[in-house]
């Protein structure tokens, strides 16, 4: 369930952001993906629902807002404690690779490495499905075309897109949409986290900044 594996859509909505949705605007960089003090860290953050509460590696987060916690840096990668919405769980952690533990609808804690492209000419998209739906689409509506298709409960995928530039996205399985969010604004070399969440028909889709602590 953790596998991000959409090279060939990948491909096409990047081709899609660059020939339809280039916008004039202001560079915008961001230092998300700066390198690390320690090249052999890993990094670890937590997915899960609103307002929940998490512990990674024995830091507190007492409230995730919508969700999503900042990536926590693992100076010595290897098995690590993680705990979210009353879920414990553990996560092994590779050097210098980024991570997500997310909490599912039923319970269940998934770690999913996430292959970020740290691009200095685009944005990383990831999407995550942690509803109950068994899987779902991210949509573009300006484009009438799916972004990244059947991503699974427990799991997520990822899209690298030409930056800066500023798109609405669906949740849908099939035709119908579930949920939305709009002007999801993509800058270079910053990593933007779409998630949705939600069971038996309340659904909700969030966007956010990722973000990095110590």
């Amino acid at each position: 369930m953790s596998d991000f594996n959409s090279t060939k859509i990948r491909t096409v909505v990047s081709a899609i952001a660059m020939i339809v949705f280039g916008q004039a605007a202001a560079a915008q960089d961001s230092q998300l993906y700066d390198n690390a003090a320690n090249p052999d860290a890993g990094f670890l953050r937590v997915i899960a629902v609103r307002d929940a509460s998490a512990i990674i590696a024995g830091e507190n987060f007492s409230d995730l807002g919508e969700g999503v916690s900042p990536y926590v840096t693992i100076e010595e990668p290897g098995t690590v404690s993680v705990s979210a919405a009353g879920v414990d769980g553990t996560a092994e952690i590779a050097k210098g690779s980024w991570n997500s533990w997310l909490v599912t609808a039923d319970g269940k804690g998934v770690l999913v490495t996430d292959p970020l492209g740290h691009s200095p000419a685009q944005a990383d998209l990831t999407f995550y499905n942690i509803s109950d739906k068994p899987e779902v689409d991210l949509y573009v509506p300006a484009a009438k075309r799916v972004a990244l298709e059947g991503v699974g409960e427990g799991s997520g995928d990822w899209v690298a897109l030409k930056a800066p530039l500023s798109l609405d996205f669906e949740a849908r399985t099939g035709d119908e949409t579930l949920a939305a969010v709009s002007a999801v604004a993509l800058a270079r070399r910053e990593g933007t986290t779409l998630v949705f969440s939600g069971t038996n028909g309340n659904y909700q889709l969030v966007a956010l900044k990722a973000s990095q602590v110590n």
